[in-house]
């Protein structure tokens, strides 16, 4: 049951450190500066879209509580070194390569790419430290 719980509390807590992260005024300015870009996609702003979006999150969450259940022996003694560990973990394989394969391979506009990078960091720490505090 823990497990569970674990996951729906690092998918609700992911989704509001994004939306706090994006949306806020200053952020959301610079954001949406870029929207005309050819290489950006607008999402609609609906329901659907961040039905979405959180489905999306709910399955890396679950993935990842799998991977995390698998490599808690090694990731430290105490909270903080887990939630650390398993953050890093989360930006090595998840966060750097896709946005590494952007940085070289696109032309996806860098203030946006910045934004991105940064809340993908935040957002992969919030998970870590999840996991390490429920499971």
């Amino acid at each position: 049951m823990s497990f569970l719980i674990a996951i729906g509390a690092a998918a609700g807590f992911w989704f509001v450190a994004a939306a706090i992260s994006f949306f806020n005024p200053i952020v959301d300015k610079i954001y949406r500066s870029e929207e005309s870009h050819p290489s950006v996609r607008n999402l609609p702003q609906a329901p659907a879209t961040i039905a979405k979006i959180l489905l999306a999150v709910v399955v890396q969450c679950v993935a990842w509580a799998w991977v995390y259940r698998l490599v808690e022996p090694a990731l430290g003694d105490t909270l903080q070194e887990r939630a650390l560990t398993f953050g890093t973990i989360l930006c090595l394989t998840k966060i750097m390569p896709r946005d590494v394969d952007r940085v070289l391979l696109t032309t996806y506009p860098p203030k946006r790419l910045t934004i991105e990078i940064v809340v993908g960091i935040l957002c992969a720490f919030v998970v870590g430290g999840t996991f390490a505090w429920l499971m």
